[in-house]
């Protein structure tokens, strides 16, 4: 027992000789905090290439688990959206994509807002905020329905964001898809 405390005695005193020898031996390269840069909100995070991208007003046809259908995201929107007052947090405002989902064939199809994102750049997302009628402008995208084959439903998904910064894609996550759909948002 004594000779394997005194190994480890020279060991440490060893590690402490050499961690703290200031010859001119190259030192290892160490991160201090002022040498990082800080997480910023101008850091834009960049998508990697997936063949689920798609311009605004592009429709997607996808199948899977015996369904078949379309979505587009038609249109976006984030300036001069009224509401009755009150109704937003201190510092945000109403963005509204204007989504259109289709069954093009297969058992009914359900589909709901809730599975529309507003991504921005900095990797933040914004889910779909639930309002009802007469609160923004309509036709709003209907909380829950069921698409028989053939039928299709269109409306405005509405979101509460940021004041300051502007979305940079429009994503579809639906349980049916292993990666979400998305669609570019343009530059004002």
């Amino acid at each position: 027992m004594r000779t394997t405390a005194v190994v480890v005695a020279c060991l440490l005193a060893a590690g402490l000789t050499t961690g703290c020898s200031s010859g001119n031996q190259e030192e290892p390269a160490t991160a201090r905090a002022s040498d990082t840069e800080s997480a910023s909100p101008t850091k834009s995070f960049t998508p990697s290439p997936s063949p689920d991208r798609f311009k605004l007003g592009d429709t997607a046809n996808r199948a899977a688990d015996g369904l078949k259908w379309t979505a587009a995201a038609l249109s976006f929107k984030d300036s001069g959206i009224s509401s009755s007052p009150g109704l937003l947090d201190d510092g945000q405002k109403w963005a509204m994509v204007e989504i259109k989902v289709c069954n093009t064939g297969g058992p009914a199809l359900s589909t709901s807002p809730f599975t529309w994102t507003l991504a921005y750049a900095d990797g933040s997302r914004v889910e779909a905020t639930h309002v009802s009628g007469g609160v923004t402008p309509g036709p709003l995208y209907p909380q829950d329905t069921k698409l028989k084959g053939g039928d299709c439903v269109r409306g405005k998904v509405t979101f509460q964001v940021p004041l300051k910064g502007r979305a940079a894609r429009v994503m579809y996550s639906p349980s049916d898809l292993d990666e979400p759909m998305e669609w570019a948002v343009p530059k004002p």
